[in-house]
């Protein structure tokens, strides 16, 4: 009996070798942090660290979840409200709770994988078309990488204290220019040309607002300075470079190639930034590891624990929130 063909498409092929090659990368880059990784020092900063770092650290977190579920509200609410027939809008807990499912799946997945499980919990729960909920999560990672790539372009080249000044000044007010006169020339475009019109319709409609902007933003500050704070207590780093190494992580997190709960590449992205450019610090390197490995650690625990909380709110929520 001749043996059966390899009918296996050469998509989920290429899904298992990049899932393959994302896994190696992320243990490797994990194995060669912990050979330098000592756990006394880390034990005694996680001993010296004050309850009330840990407790703010907690508190910014929630803040942060909340500007991310009041965003999520904000954008739904609209494209339900223009529709009545789309039925309910997903209140401030709903979207609360479908924030907080994504996220966990977006953090324990390996390729952020995770990403899926929006367009999925938004036709499972609210009903949204699928087509719709991509546009609106492209929309978000738009968002996410534009505030995300500012903040990083800012703090993390090597310069001194007055060219950041100057940096910074440039970026905000090119980000200025953008919200006050954005809307104005998008307007005109579209009365000149009708692709602009399509485009702005299909993709802009209820979420290209200033406020969503405002929440983005305030997000990620609230973020890096609570994933700062914390960096700075359980490795021997001043602010500036617990925020390099901050901002490194969460840049090195947003990578296509990703191993499973990002473990290993988001390390290796704290430790190389924060060691950036700063010849005062490469003696503690093995301390700045260990303290990425805790941050992280500590990350994925209250992600998980928080999508897990909620989960009875999620699913006492799902049926009112159904179409008609």
């Amino acid at each position: 009996m001749p043996p059966k063909p390899d009918i296996a498409p050469e998509g989920a092929r290429r899904s298992w070798m990049r899932l393959a090659v994302a896994s190696v990368l992320g243990i490797g880059l994990l194995a060669f942090l912990l050979r330098q990784v000592d756990l006394a020092p880390l034990k005694a900063a996680f001993a010296a660290t004050p309850a009330w770092v840990w407790a703010v650290a907690l508190a910014g977190l929630a803040a942060s979840y909340a500007l991310r579920a009041e965003r999520l509200r904000r954008e739904w609410g609209s494209w339900f409200g223009a529709d009545a027939a789309r039925g309910r809008a997903p209140g401030f807990v709903a979207c609360l709770a479908l924030f907080l499912t994504h996220n966990a799946a977006i953090v324990v997945l390996p390729l952020r994988a995770g990403e899926a499980g929006y367009p999925l919990l938004l036709q499972r729960r609210f009903g949204v078309p699928l087509g719709e909920s991509l546009k609106s999560l492209l929309w978000l990672r738009l968002q996410d990488a534009a505030v995300l790539g500012t903040l990083a372009a800012w703090w993390l080249p090597p310069v001194g204290p007055r060219e950041r000044a100057a940096w910074a000044v440039l970026m905000a007010l090119g980000w200025l220019l953008g919200l006050l006169l954005g809307p104005r020339l998008l307007a005109a475009a579209q009365a000149r040309v009708p692709a602009v019109q399509r485009f702005s319709a299909a993709w802009l409609a209820h979420r290209n607002d200033r406020m969503g902007w405002a929440l983005c933003a305030a997000n990620w500050l609230v973020k890096l300075a609570v994933f700062s704070l914390l960096l700075q207590a359980l490795a021997p780093l001043d602010f500036s470079a617990a925020l390099r190494g901050s901002l490194g992580g969460e840049v090195a997190s947003v990578l296509p190639l990703q191993g499973p709960a990002g473990l290993g590449t988001y390390e290796a992205g704290v430790w190389a930034a924060a060691l950036m450019g700063d010849a005062s610090i490469h003696g503690p390197g093995a301390q700045v590891a260990a303290g990425a490995l805790a941050l992280h650690a500590f990350s994925l625990a209250v992600a998980l624990a928080a999508a897990a909380i909620i989960m009875p709110w999620a699913r006492d929520s799902r049926p009112a929130l159904e179409n008609p």
